[in-house]
């Protein structure tokens, strides 16, 4: 897949015309057109902002891009393939990613790696609004475990609390504009 397939088809995912995509990104009809057919492309903050109208996330998207047929793994991949897909996020991960992952699979936080895993899963499966309730309750309860010195695993990787702050601004912004997803600017706090 290369980023001309990616706008076209999250575009026609998202029901939208090349002229209301032109309209909303305050852009030329030819300009929409020259992307999705690959004679010119759009800078990277002109692409998440295509996908923000579009209330998608990038993610599966741009991976696809990057690691060709590797991208978006999901439960319809053979083991081999579901295998590389590892392999490839783990190479692109930065290492705040790899610390954290590292942290839900074998920190010292008491839950079963599996458990967490489960959790996150169903988290992700309930809507945007859900997702930055539950996010703010577990902001709270994080800031007042701090500030009492109660962290199950203090010496542990703590997780980035302005990023998280503004991924939950985002998370209610998308919820006001109906959307089911968010992007944090990779030039945004955190």
């Amino acid at each position: 897949m290369n980023i001309n397939d990616a706008l076209r088809i999250s575009r026609a995912i998202g029901g939208k015309s090349q002229e209301y995509m032109a309209l909303e990104l305050q852009i030329a009809r030819k300009t929409v057109q020259n992307w999705e057919k690959g004679t010119s492309e759009p800078t990277i903050k002109q692409a998440l902002e295509w996908f923000r109208v579009l209330g998608q996330s990038p993610i599966p998207y741009l991976f696809q891009v990057v690691h060709g047929d590797m991208g978006g793994a999901s439960g319809e991949k053979d083991i081999d393939t579901l295998k590389k897909s590892l392999t490839n996020l783990i190479d692109v991960l930065p290492e705040e990613g790899m610390r954290q992952l590292m942290f839900l699979l074998y920190g010292d936080h008491g839950s079963s790696p599996r458990a967490v895993m489960n959790m996150v899963t169903a988290h992700l499966q309930t809507p945007m609004k859900d997702r930055v309730t539950n996010g703010t309750v577990i902001l709270k309860n994080y800031d007042m475990a701090t500030r009492q010195n109660k962290l199950t695993a203090p010496d542990g990787i703590q997780p980035n609390r302005e990023f998280l702050v503004h991924a939950i601004e985002l998370g209610e912004t998308a919820v006001v504009n109906c959307t089911n997803a968010y992007v944090v600017d990779i030039n945004s706090k955190g």
